[in-house]
């Protein structure tokens, strides 16, 4: 454990004095999502005795986008998807160096949010060419587009899938349930309902 965070292994970024390439800089500080765990699962839920099993911030970054494309290629939905990788993919960088905080920590919203800005800046400051890293991150942040409904809607919806995957009743989480608005994403969480509390024969979503 590290800053009340557990994690696999230290930074890689950390190992080295320094870097010339900005992209290996860059992969060398995103590695770290690799390497930290979901806090939330080791800390509330299936505990810490199991984190051999507890997925990683990337793990869930790279679910996330995954869930995304196939959910609008099954669909034919109207977002832009390059859109909705990048921010699944990169909504997670401030995690690097503020760590995943939990909603039992002791840490208001907009101190987490300070810390994650933070952080993020620091994470992208390495990149020598124009990017719109910060702005997509902001922007799931402030979750106002279609893209950032769509995939703050992912981010619970891995969530309760990994659930479903560590064996828990993905009904019991009503706060998360609670915050879903995407009519797809609705559909496909009510099979969950029903494969997790035992119907083995969940109805074809339509």
């Amino acid at each position: 454990m590290k800053n009340g965070m557990y994690i696999k292994d230290t930074n890689p970024y950390e190992r080295y004095h320094k870097i010339e390439n900005d992209i290996v800089a860059f992969y060398m500080k995103y590695n770290q999502l690799k390497n930290l765990y979901r806090q939330g699962w080791l800390k509330v839920r299936i505990g810490i005795e199991h984190k051999d099993k507890c997925e990683s911030i990337a793990d869930h970054s790279f679910s996330m986008a995954l869930l995304g494309i196939t959910i609008i290629e099954k669909y034919k939905l109207k977002y832009d998807v390059l859109k909705v990788l990048k921010i699944c993919i990169i909504h997670e960088l401030g995690e690097i160096y503020a760590g995943d905080y939990t909603p039992y920590d002791t840490i208001t919203p907009e101190e987490k949010y300070r810390k994650e800005e933070k952080a993020i800046k620091e994470v992208l400051y390495s990149l020598d060419f124009d990017n719109d890293f910060f702005e997509l991150w902001k922007e799931f942040e402030e979750g106002k587009t279609d893209e950032a409904k769509f995939v703050k809607n992912l981010d619970i919806l891995e969530f309760l899938c990994q659930a479903a995957a560590y064996g828990l009743d993905v009904s019991c989480f009503k706060r998360s349930l609670s915050k879903i608005n995407n009519k797809y994403v609705k559909e496909i969480i009510e099979q969950l309902k029903l494969i997790t509390t035992g119907n083995k024969k969940p109805k074809k979503i339509g």
